[in-house]
């Protein structure tokens, strides 16, 4: 049974439209449970009804035609339950709803699931028998698990299908993701294609045969060369059997071979991408259809070498592609990379298929102020490519091939937005003061795009967070303890004499080493922060002494350990910091300069740190929260998952209840305490920050003259009452009600009206 959920699953994803895919899913569906009729409905929400949209047994002049309210019948039934329902004679069933032009009279026992996709239901999938019974618990569970398996495939076929229609008819598409760099974005797609799979091919025409056939015959000579190359490197380690398969790869790129049955694809029209497309994945299906393990074996060859052909087609196509003046960077993962490969000039903004907008390379666009929206539905992305693409990083909306009317209102709100800024950047020399006299020091969250951090040094009161992993990511291998100095010397000189706090080598969870590979089941909560360089004291010790000789004679250093969550850690953290500020004294014991030993701190950021805090005051200088892992942890929601995205939510109760606890704690133990985490970037999550006690925030430089526009704007007192309201707030919601009351009370709904006029756009 598992074979054939498989097969069927496999079959339908490979469908090019809806059409074809829910046909086929019909088709097999009766085969594999041996019935008389599988038809599957599929919801309307513009109409508030379910239209027939593929039957094998039912009049098939209904299909298309036949729609039945929500709340109708059976199939309303199991919409309106959302669970499965099996009757032996539905026609004596209450909700049963007798329809003529369905011709479905004959049909006695029915058994329906319906078809959900994140918490909303798609569909309705009904099969159907004539004789009276009930369908088995094991029938039941082969259509429950289908279900589940297909819907997001039905899902994905479905928005596949109505982007092309749209294409044909020049009509809008919009698609929905998770908001992460706020912003407007105007341009064309530039698809980035790291990983080829042929899931990732949208199947297109092209009219200039020849030229596709040229393509086709340059990629396959390149992989020619490649199994050349390989076969002749490793013929002296390799017996000469297993040399074999290369030959058999030979052979089958020969022109006989796969070279006809594409050159069939070639002539009726379709391009050499999708040609290969359909000839590999129809080849792959026969294979895994057989019998023999042997035969079954070889559709991974035939995947492999299909891969191989597409990577020298991509990249022969690649040659002559270049960056839209407006590009709109679309890729499956987004990395750092794949940013850095864009001159800035060009990119406008960014969209993430994978990821969501609270990972660590959502934080490198906020830090850069691109809009980015991640999470977005999985289709092929060569579905962008090139295609003019409006993003909406305030309402979490991508419009496809806009029309004219909405590009014109989008520039109009642009425009507003850009004067927006011109009115937060006029007064980035002005002191961040509140209107009743509170001094509030607004520090920056550096070291992931240094060139534009260090234009607005001057306007920071310092650095609160240098993630010095950053540069380590940048690198082949682990830096010496001298280009470690240089590098340290460079940031604390350009901040002097302000403080940078430098957090240690921070890996682990999404932020990897590619010459340092972890490999976890959840990294999130394994081996990553404080847990890595307490375990290598090698690297921890080279890092510590080179942030100490940097500091030599400018004094600003901070060190801060990461992703403490026990009293060990602290004291080996100190004790190594001892070992290493002792080595030195001995080695420069001849030289000018002095050696300072920097004030230490700890990051709050695992829940359990919250309640140690009496126990560590007396060990550190000062604490940090980082409130975007101490979200995750909280919520225990992996904030790298796009799946759980809106479940990531930095105003919730308990949030705000932690942080105002840690604030009143760290008052009360007199122990120094900022937060460099995501939410001091918001005005409304600076707003009650500040309520909290907390009177140094760091941030991406993006958002310093914002939020020091609208602490300038506001009184202290205003914001604790508007804190009072919050923390007695039982849900997210009512919090972000309160907020944007107090904001537009307070004269700035400036600020906030982007949002509303996006959504209304």
């Amino acid at each position: 049974m598992l074979a054939t959920l498989r097969s069927i699953a496999q079959s339908v994803s490979q469908q090019d439209n809806l059409g074809d895919a829910l046909n086929l899913f019909v088709v097999m569906v009766k085969q594999a449970m041996q019935t008389d009729c599988c038809s599957i409905y599929f919801a309307d929400y513009s109409q508030d009804n379910f239209v027939l949209m593929a039957s094998d047994g039912l009049n098939p002049e209904a299909v298309g035609q036949f729609r039945i309210g929500f709340t109708e019948g059976l199939v309303g039934l199991v919409a309106q339950r959302e669970e499965t329902i099996n009757i032996a004679q539905a026609q004596v069933h209450p909700r049963f709803k007798h329809s003529p032009e369905v011709q479905e009279e004959g049909f006695n026992a029915f058994l329906s699931v319906p078809v959900v996709h994140q918490r909303k239901v798609l569909g309705v999938i009904v099969v159907q028998q004539r004789n009276t019974r009930e369908f088995s618990n094991d029938e039941e569970s082969f259509l429950i698990t289908l279900s589940a398996q297909l819907a997001s495939q039905l899902a994905h076929v479905e928005l596949q299908t109505l982007l092309k229609q749209d294409a044909t008819n020049h009509k809008t598409s919009v698609l929905k993701g998770v908001a992460s760099t706020p912003g407007i974005a105007l341009g064309k797609a530039y698809v980035v294609l790291p990983k080829l799979d042929f899931s990732s091919i949208e199947s297109t025409k092209n009219t200039n045969l020849s030229e596709q056939k040229k393509l086709f015959k340059q990629a396959v000579d390149a992989t020619r060369h490649e199994f050349h190359v390989l076969a002749n490197r490793l013929s002296l380690s390799l017996p000469k059997e297993a040399l074999a398969v290369f030959e058999v790869y030979q052979q089958l790129l020969d022109a006989r071979s796969l070279g006809q049955q594409v050159s069939k694809e070639l002539e009726l029209g379709w391009d050499a991408k999708s040609a290969l497309k359909h000839v590999i994945e129809d080849l792959v299906t026969q294979f895994e259809a057989m019998q023999d393990p042997y035969i079954k074996e070889r559709a991974v060859d035939v995947k492999d070498l299909g891969l191989r052909v597409l990577h020298h087609l991509v990249s022969t196509e690649s040659i002559t592609k270049s960056y839209h003046e407006q590009t709109i960077l679309v890729a499956e993962t987004l990395t750092p990379a794949m940013l850095a490969h864009v001159p800035k000039d060009k990119l406008v903004g960014v969209i993430s298929v994978h990821g969501s907008a609270n990972s660590h390379a959502s934080i490198l666009t906020r830090a850069m102020g691109i809009p980015a929206i991640w999470g977005i539905e999985n289709i092929p992305l060569l579905q962008f490519e090139d295609k003019p693409i409006i993003l909406d990083a305030y309402a979490g909306r991508i419009y496809v091939s806009p029309s004219k009317v909405l590009t014109q209102e989008y520039e109009a709100l642009r425009q507003k937005e850009s004067q927006l800024h011109d009115k937060f950047d006029a007064e980035h020399d002005l002191p961040p003061i509140t209107l009743d006299g509170e001094r509030i020091s607004l520090l920056l969250n550096a070291g992931l795009d240094l060139s534009s951090e260090h234009m607005s040094a001057k306007y920071s009161d310092g650095v609160g967070l240098y993630r010095t992993e950053s540069w380590f990511m940048q690198r082949g291998q682990f830096p010496s303890q001298a280009e470690q100095e240089q590098c340290y010397r460079e940031v604390l000189s350009l901040y002097h004499p302000e403080p940078v706090v430098m957090r240690t080598l921070d890996i682990g969870g999404d932020k990897v080493l590619d010459y340092f590979d972890i490999e976890e089941e959840n990294p999130f909560l394994g081996w990553r922060g404080i847990r890595v360089t307490l375990d290598h004291p090698e690297l921890f010790l080279d890092q510590l002494k080179a942030m100490i000789k940097a500091n030599a004679g400018l004094g600003n250093l901070r060190i801060m350990l990461p992703m403490i969550g026990h009293t060990e850690e602290v004291d080996e953290a100190l004790a190594l910091l001892e070992q290493a500020y002792f080595e030195l004294q001995e080695e420069w014991a001849d030289q000018f300069y002095q050696i300072d030993k920097p004030e230490i701190g700890v990051m709050i950021e695992v829940p359990s740190s919250i309640f140690l805090l009496p126990e560590w005051a007396e060990k550190v200088d000062f604490c940090s929260v980082g409130s975007n892992d101490l979200t995750q942890y909280l919520l225990a929601v992996d904030r790298a998952n796009s799946r759980v995205a809106k479940l990531f939510e930095p105003y919730h109760p308990s949030v705000l209840r932690a942080l105002n606890r840690i604030a009143t704690d760290c008052q009360a133990l007199e122990l120094p305490f900022s937060l460099c985490g995501e939410l001091g970037s918001e005005p409304e999550g600076a707003i009650l920050l500040v309520a909290m006690g907390y009177r140094r925030l760091s941030m991406n430089i993006s958002a310093l003259n914002k939020v020091k526009w609208v602490l300038r704007r506001l009184k202290v007192t205003d914001m604790e009452s508007l804190l009072e309201q919050c923390l007695s707030a039982s849900s997210a919601i009512q919090v972000h009600r309160y907020l944007r009351e107090f904001i537009i009370a307070q004269g700035l709904s400036e600020i906030i009206y982007t949002q509303s006029g996006t959504k209304n756009a």
